[in-house]
């Protein structure tokens, strides 16, 4: 009989990473999701393409040996029983939906254990949320039977992930005539905490457990998606025009990259006073990541990169995370700043349009910006200058930020 894994999301992470990682090491895959069309058709195919490219090639994998499951509430008997049995498992269906599949993750975990089955289940968390552990196990623990507590805490590992892999929305053009296709790149490593685990690692390429875990899962949200989300959102205000429709255009304006560039620098500097880490290493991923940025073939979008500014302003996200961190180690917060100002003037949001203030304080970070006048005020200047339509690279040699 395969091993049995099981995937609760069958969306672009879901299927465009963690479901070729497990095919890969020969898992029998189940797709949990809501989308009853995706789940029919991945029962009627047992399998789907994945197209990884870049700027130089393409090439094409199919990952077989997979089924779905309705992921409704009134089908919790399947998805009990698929959890019941799996060897391995992972979570990819975004931050703000963590709390709708705590219940029926619980409900197959006591079904597992009034089975017999006593195996240690880790459940990967693909969510690039730091702190998912600690959320989905003390959300889960709700709703275990109290007579398997010991046992859930014993058994059931929920580990932290930090997801690299760039995975843009997936237009007509991509999918080709074939709804299930995946287009991505070609990068693969997914960092996991070695910690969160219940007795072995798995055996699977390319997952690779680290310990402490805190540095891997703050290098990806403050360097990685920070820089991410910082050309974005420079991009859609393209200081004086219309803006740039994909990251890759972005990245390639010359003063888009520079201050993205020297953003991601800051908060590496604050990583290494922060972890001791390598200040050379951390400069390799940024330029390692400046040149990912610049994948065309990808698509990648501004919109979808800027999106969700509520929870990317938010106090502990990529963008004020990072502001925090420099503050905290006497590091200059200008790019930052100047970061902040640009999101909130981002398009096609729905807290879009509002006053500077109001975003941060929708997002809960007013008060940690305004604790700084300083650095309030040049956020101020900065949106002001945007607003009006100013020449901002000439207002940002002024303010010394060149």
């Amino acid at each position: 009989m395969d091993k049995q894994a099981v995937i609760y999301g069958a969306g672009n992470i879901g299927r465009g990473f963690a479901g070729q990682l497990f095919c890969e090491a020969g898992y029998a895959t189940a797709f949990i999701d809501v989308n009853k069309e995706l789940i029919n058709r991945l029962n009627e195919k047992k399998q789907y393409p994945i197209k990884l490219v870049d700027n130089d090639s393409e090439e094409e994998t199919v990952i077989k040996n997979i089924s779905g499951i309705d992921g409704s509430p009134e089908n919790s008997g399947e998805i009990a029983d698929a959890i019941s049995k799996a060897e391995i498992m992972a979570t990819a269906v975004g931050a703000n939906i963590l709390k709708y599949i705590m219940r029926p993750i619980a409900c197959g975990i006591n079904k597992r254990f009034a089975d017999g089955n006593f195996m240690p289940l880790n459940i990967i968390l693909c969510e690039n949320l730091i702190g998912a552990d600690k959320i989905m196990r003390g959300g889960a623990a709700e709703y275990i039977d109290e007579k398997f507590m010991g046992l859930y805490n014993e058994k059931i590992g929920f580990v932290e992930a930090s997801v690299g892999r760039m995975v843009p929305i997936q237009t007509d053009e991509m999918k080709g005539g074939d709804p299930l296709r995946i287009v991505c790149e070609k990068y693969k490593r997914l960092y996991t905490d070695r910690d969160g685990f219940k007795g072995e690692v798995p055996e699977i390429q390319n997952i690779v457990a680290y310990s402490p875990f805190q540095f891997y899962i703050e290098r990806k949200l403050f360097i990685h998606n920070m820089g991410h989300a910082v050309c974005a959102y420079l991009g859609d205000i393209k200081f004086q025009s219309i803006g740039y429709d994909f990251i890759w255009q972005a990245i390639g304006d010359s003063y888009i990259k520079e201050i993205t560039k020297k953003a991601m620098e800051c908060s590496a500097r604050a990583l290494s006073e922060i972890y001791g880490a390598d200040t050379g290493e951390l400069n390799s991923y940024i330029k390692d990541l400046l040149h990912r940025f610049e994948n065309r073939a990808l698509g990648d979008t501004v919109k979808r990169v800027g999106a969700d500014l509520k929870r990317k302003l938010s106090p502990n996200d990529r963008i004020v995370g990072v502001y925090k961190m420099c503050a905290s180690q006497n590091i200059p917060t200008q790019y930052i700043c100047l970061a902040i100002a640009a999101a909130a003037n981002f398009k096609g949001d729905n807290l879009s349009g509002r006053g500077l203030e109001e975003i941060l304080r929708e997002a809960g970070s007013y008060d940690i910006i305004s604790g700084n006048p300083g650095d309030l005020a040049l956020i101020t200047q900065f949106d002001e200058a945007i607003k009006s339509g100013a020449d901002l690279q000439n207002f940002c040699v002024k303010a010394g930020i060149t």
